[in-house]
């Protein structure tokens, strides 16, 4: 009897470990957050920083790490990728942090948010869930959205002199017919017409990923409407203690550009990063992929702290 209690006590002891070490893994800073740049005043003038905001597509943890590609792409460059992605973050949730990604002194900026809006919004269940998660002042609808992501724009180009684009969601699921891939368009027609209102650039990324999905256009493996916090874990479980990789992952689920109906894959990211490298080579043509103009003062020895001063 005492060791049939005693091995049940380690089973739960492990279990307990090993959600705390899945949820360490997931939830761990990216490489170069926000903290690491604003905090040290000899980093802010020693090279253009282009700041990428956003969810957990963005963290790079659960989903194919998209700022650390673009890192290398560009390593020649000499630019520092900042990853202002938080997990779970909705645009209300990255509104109240917009400081951080200010106080960066960005020469760019893009931002992909949106996808936990659009799952937010897809039923009563997820609504109540996310306002509960993501302390959130009213139920999340697709107006909500559109004004938190109009209120960030608005507050980046106030604050900041750096070029802005705003990135289209990718797809939920790969089922081109299924309601969730449909909300994720949705979404992305919001993000392209607060785009044209605030007068910035659009990258159709959910655009772009439909385009290659839709001559393959069928249900995979694992559909959209199967993904439970169960599932989301197990999935973690193969990634994070079983090494599997994401690559791996998507395969086993029947996905292209996914591995679990929302976060990407390789080749997912892969979409991003050349909609980004894009808009970075546009941006270079137009010489405004620079320093902001109080670095000179700084380089000169005349400015001591250009945390000091805006953009």
């Amino acid at each position: 009897m005492w060791i049939l209690l005693l091995v049940v006590m380690a089973v739960i002891a492990a279990a307990v470990l090993l959600v705390q070490w899945v949820r360490f893994c997931t939830d761990r800073p990216p490489v170069c957050p926000p903290a690491s740049v604003h905090h040290s005043v000899a980093t802010i003038c020693d090279r253009p920083s282009i700041v990428c905001v956003g969810d957990s597509i963005t963290h790079g943890r659960v989903s194919a790490d998209y700022v650390g590609l673009l890192r290398r792409r560009f390593r020649a460059k000499g630019y520092r990728f900042i990853n202002a992605g938080l997990n779970g973050d909705m645009a209300y949730n990255v509104l109240k942090r917009i400081d951080d990604i200010i106080r960066c002194h960005p020469a760019l900026v893009t931002v992909m948010v949106g996808s936990n809006d659009a799952y937010a919004a897809l039923n009563p269940r997820n609504a109540d869930e996310a306002r509960r998660q993501n302390g959130l002042p009213e139920r999340p609808t697709i107006d909500t959205f559109r004004r938190d992501l109009s209120a960030l724009c608005l507050r980046l180009r106030e604050a900041t002199a750096a070029p802005l684009a705003l990135l289209s969601l990718p797809p939920f699921g790969e089922d081109p017919q299924h309601e969730a891939y449909r909300q994720a368009q949705a979404y992305s027609r919001t993000i392209k017409a607060v785009a044209r209102q605030a007068g910035i650039a659009y990258l159709p990324v959910n655009e772009q990923m439909d385009a290659l999905l839709q001559p393959h256009a069928r249900a995979p493996k694992l559909a959209f409407d199967r993904m439970t916090d169960a599932r989301y874990l197990g999935i973690k479980i193969r990634r994070f203690v079983l090494g599997r990789s994401l690559a791996a992952i998507s395969r086993r689920h029947g996905y292209r550009l996914l591995t679990d109906g929302i976060h990407l894959n390789p080749a997912g990211a892969a979409v991003v990063v050349d909609a980004i490298a894009t808009f970075i080579h546009t941006v270079e043509k137009n010489d405004s992929l620079r320093l902001p103009r109080y670095c000179t003062l700084y380089h000169q020895g005349r400015l001591d702290d250009p945390r000091a001063h805006a953009s």
